[in-house]
């Protein structure tokens, strides 16, 4: 077995998820994807996290050059194409998300950007049938799942796990952030995702760069084999309910 079923099967035995763990990895030359065995390319233009979405969902490798993609958050965020005066002014928020032109340029300044041209395509696949090396892993979960990650991550270093979002370009949080600090990300699924990407009401994400993931897994085993699991076990408890009804089912008997 590879290091990536490896990890693979045992973020499964402590998260137990519904879709596969997605393995992101940027190129710098899209001819690199030529190299990657079993991809599959869209023929039509589409939003980038429809990409993750095949992958979770299907297992498919899927691979996008700039030119596929037309979510204009998207790339921006990844360094695929420049930012301009229309995105920092604040034009994608301003009466959506913004009541004024001065907060939706502030929430335009505050999304994170990789170097222009520093990329120039992605690919992504499930993590336990990709041939190429990951710089990150995506993993859409619940809010319990979610948690398990996070107290994974704190294990060794404790502390607290800080999160910054404006509920949009969800890419910018969990890939270009990701890269950029080499941390865990947590994330909400943005329109678009939720739109085109089919993640649901009850979804969050982790981003989880490379670098730490061996930490992360050993944090869930030793939380795990401390009593902190998924899923939670409920109490039990005696239910009063039938209780009274035991009593008054026997008081009909006697009658």
């Amino acid at each position: 077995m590879g290091r990536h079923e490896i990890i693979d099967t045992k973020l499964n035995k402590y998260l137990r998820l519904a879709t596969f763990p997605v393995a992101v990895k940027l190129l710098r030359n899209p001819e690199e994807l030529n190299d990657i065995k079993f991809l599959k390319k869209t023929e039509k233009k589409i939003a980038l996290c429809q990409i993750f979405s095949y992958a979770r969902y299907y297992g498919w490798t899927m691979g996008c050059v700039k030119e596929d993609n037309l979510c204009p958050l998207a790339e921006i965020s990844l360094g695929f194409e420049k930012s301009h005066k229309l995105f920092e002014e604040g034009a994608f928020f301003v009466g959506r998300y913004n009541e004024t032109k001065e907060a939706a340029k502030k929430t335009a300044a505050t999304m994170p950007k990789l170097p222009l041209g520093q990329y120039s395509a992605i690919v992504s696949g499930a993590l336990n049938r990709v041939d190429f090396d990951p710089d990150l892993i995506l993993i859409w979960g619940n809010s319990a799942q979610i948690m398990r990650i996070i107290q994974g991550s704190l294990w060794k270093k404790g502390g607290r796990v800080s999160m910054s979002t404006f509920c949009d370009g969800v890419c910018a949080d969990t890939i270009s952030n990701a890269i950029l600090t080499g941390e865990l990300q947590i994330a909400f699924p943005c329109l678009g995702d939720r739109r085109f990407g089919m993640a649901t009401d009850t979804d969050l994400i982790a981003s989880i760069p490379m670098g730490i993931i061996d930490e992360i897994i050993e944090g869930m085993e030793k939380t795990h084999r401390a009593g902190t699991r998924y899923p939670i076990p409920y109490q039990m408890s005696t239910p009063e309910f039938f209780v009274k009804l035991k009593k008054q089912l026997e008081k009909a008997k006697k009658n």
